[in-house]
């Protein structure tokens, strides 16, 4: 199939999070399948044209945006080994955030995505390339198919074209004020329950209602997301639409996240030789200012430090488990303050048992996953999460609230079967948190069970091969939908 597949981000050009790495990985893996594939995303500021070769393929590329015409140019890159399409605008993407500045988010995100969106479909006419399927990721290019069904439906270029939108998290929809219609350069009508109203005007809901398919990272977050709690207030359009959405569970790139031969560590290691984590265990140890001890567990994390990753009933449970147990805790990452302040006045109380940085290292990612014993996500939700499965890849156990991906990938560890790969548990609170933690520790301390533990971890495999199987099982089903 000639596939279209359209980001606002993609590593190694521009990442702020899971998205960026999917991006990266699948239309690798959909390439290698025979598929001819083109990524298109904007050229922001940090996408630097010299460092990723980009080249200049076509200008002035002429898009109709606020009922006046702007210009783009299109830039064109081979880093990724799949051929990516840059929209550069600088007044839009020219800037040091992709959608803002730290959490405040760009006030004109409504235009600059729209024009961005309308913008795919002049790049693709001018390009000669016309694709079976648009593959279209998260409220960004909510748009897309929308444009495709209004301003582009009679356009015979178009005409066998079906879209599909991936939800990486529902929790962020591109709602804005309805003064902002007038950048889709849409009628009133479109304003509806059966279009993009939603109290205001919400461009991941266009994108659910004007696509064939639609695909979320997970089996279980696509049946939680029909819920209130899980889907916000677009619950209800996604029952609506459950017969055409399915969960596909993001994958592992393991050329990027396997021990055996991983750059970032000191010594590399295997499930049938462990020694090589003990050594990254040390190393981990000495970078992040404890002490070193390599009989002492470590809990590691990586993550956003936010209310949905559950990083305050995290704060709370350390300031018991510290006093009560013996081991080390490890964390990077960023976040809202408050939280920081919580995690520094832990590391201030027991500074030899807590290391933490603040921002982000993709060495330091690596050190953790594997210097640590064992791997903590308490999330309140989680679409997929890949800390889990790469941690199992390193041998490192994790231990997960189950929802969302979190319950997909981790199994629960079986003592009479001897089967599992982790640990769960459901409610989100201190004490069901403590007493997790405190069994988890305990089984640390059977270095017989705990081998078999990481062993079973270790033999799991879900890599962005077997992702890129079923989703060109959705994209035969958004063909036939669009028939």
């Amino acid at each position: 199939m000639r596939i279209a597949f359209v980001t606002p981000e993609a590593y190694p050009f521009a990442k702020t999070g899971g998205l960026g790495d999917v991006s990266y990985s699948l239309p690798r893996s959909l390439m290698k399948r025979g598929h001819d594939i083109r990524v298109i995303m904007p050229r922001y500021y940090a996408v630097d044209k010299k460092k990723y070769r980009l080249h200049l393929i076509h200008a002035p590329l002429g898009v109709s945006i606020g009922f006046e015409e702007k210009w783009a140019a299109i830039f064109e890159s081979h880093e990724n080994q799949v051929v990516t399409y840059f929209i550069e605008h600088d007044s839009y993407f020219g800037r040091d955030g992709l959608y803002g500045i730290g959490y405040e988010s760009y006030g004109d995100n409504a235009e600059r995505f729209a024009f961005f969106s309308r913008a795919v479909f002049e790049a693709l006419r001018a390009l000669n390339f016309e694709p079976d399927i648009i593959h279209c990721n998260d409220w960004q290019t909510g748009l897309v198919p929308v444009f495709r069904k209004t301003h582009y439906a009679s356009d015979p270029f178009f005409k066998n074209t079906a879209a599909i939108l991936t939800i990486h998290n529902v929790g962020y929809q591109g709602a804005f004020h309805r003064d902002n219609l007038k950048w889709t350069e849409l009628g009133a009508d479109i304003l509806s329950t059966d279009g993009l109203e939603n109290f205001d005007i919400n461009y991941l809901k266009g994108g659910i209602l004007f696509s064939e398919m639609v695909t979320t990272v997970s089996r279980k977050y696509a049946l939680e997301i029909q819920e209130e709690e899980f889907g916000y207030n677009l619950a209800p359009i996604l029952r609506k639409i459950k017969n055409r959405l399915y969960g596909i569970t993001n994958a592992v790139d393991y050329e990027k996240w396997n021990p055996a031969n991983d750059e970032h560590l000191p010594e590399n290691y295997s499930p049938d030789d462990l020694a090589g984590k003990e050594e990254c265990k040390r190393y981990l140890q000495k970078r992040m200012a404890v002490t070193i001890n390599p009989a002492i567990p470590i809990i590691g994390a990586i993550s956003r430090l936010t209310y949905q990753k559950g990083m305050d009933v995290l704060a709370d449970t350390l300031v018991l488990l510290l006093s009560d147990e013996s081991f080390q805790f490890i964390i990077l990452g960023s976040g809202e303050e408050w939280l920081i302040d919580r995690f520094e006045s832990l590391r201030r109380m027991f500074p030899e048992r807590i290391g933490v940085y603040w921002g982000y290292d993709e060495h330091i990612a690596h050190l953790i996953e594997a210097g640590a014993d064992i791997y903590i996500m308490p999330s309140r939700y989680e679409p997929c999460g890949l800390n889990q499965m790469y941690s199992m890849k390193y041998g490192t156990v994790p231990v997960v609230r189950s929802t969302g991906g979190l319950d997909d990938t981790v199994q629960e560890w079986d003592e009479e079967g001897r089967i599992g790969n982790g640990f769960k548990f459901r409610d989100l609170n201190q004490e069901t948190l403590y007493n997790t933690m405190r069994n988890v520790l305990r089984r640390f301390r059977d270095r017989e069970e705990w081998r078999i533990i990481q062993r079973n971890g270790m033999e799991f495999s879900y890599s962005w091969d077997d992702a890129a199987l079923k989703y060109e099982e959705v994209y035969q089903s958004a063909l036939r939908n669009a028939l």
